[in-house]
């Protein structure tokens, strides 16, 4: 991102529009600087508001157009209701964008990633067979194991590290806003709401 140019730069830059000669006054006094002045500053509060828009394009950092951004991604929704305290709701935001979808236990790791859950664990659970050596390398139950029928094919069991804190942002948060939060229900709706309709999908929490 380039600097923004100040009211100084823009009365200079004004200045050497004036056909040259040596009837402008430089005094900044004068009623020719006043004037050019007065249109610098209004060129200069344009440019601050362009270099604000291009943080506004960012969703992490936005502000004016975080609403904007989050009907853009169907928010408030379910899973991520307006009454959330700010942060929760760029969390929601964060996560809705940077999800990409898909069927693969990456994606929901990733998905938890932007909502701010890292090193949750996946596993994908499968039904108890007997057969040993299979040409996938597949092999069967061994003593122990579950004795899982044909629905566990479809089953993951996620497991979530406990105690994930939110903590309210200077410039971020709203009157009313806790100063912090905890609570899991955001990562679970949102995990459910993007499993695919074949998937059993169970969330559980890691042990401290």
């Amino acid at each position: 991102m380039g600097v923004s140019l100040t009211a100084q730069d823009y009365r200079g830059l004004l200045f050497s529009l004036l056909p040259p000669g040596m009837v402008w006054p430089v005094e900044p006094e004068s009623n020719v600087q006043r004037l050019l002045d007065g249109s610098a500053q209004e060129f200069a509060r344009v440019d601050a508001r362009v270099a604000d828009l291009l943080v506004e394009a960012d969703p992490r950092r936005a502000l004016y157009l975080f609403e904007e951004w989050e009907a853009s991604y169907g928010l408030p929704g379910d899973c991520a209701p307006a009454d959330q305290s700010m942060s929760d709701r760029r969390a929601a935001l964060v996560g809705r964008v940077v999800a990409q979808g898909g069927m693969r236990a990456a994606d929901y790791v990733e998905l938890a990633a932007g909502l701010g859950y890292d090193n949750i664990e996946i596993i994908e659970l499968r039904e108890a067979t007997v057969e040993v050596n299979t040409p996938t390398g597949h092999t069967g139950a061994v003593i122990g194991d579950d004795i899982n029928g044909s629905d566990w094919d479809s089953t993951w069991r996620v497991l979530l590290p406990n105690g994930v804190v939110r903590e309210s942002v200077v410039d971020e948060a709203q009157i009313g806003d806790p100063l912090r939060t905890w609570g899991d229900e955001l990562i679970e709706c949102a995990l459910r709401e993007a499993a695919a309709s074949w998937l059993i999908l169970q969330v559980g929490y890691k042990e401290e």
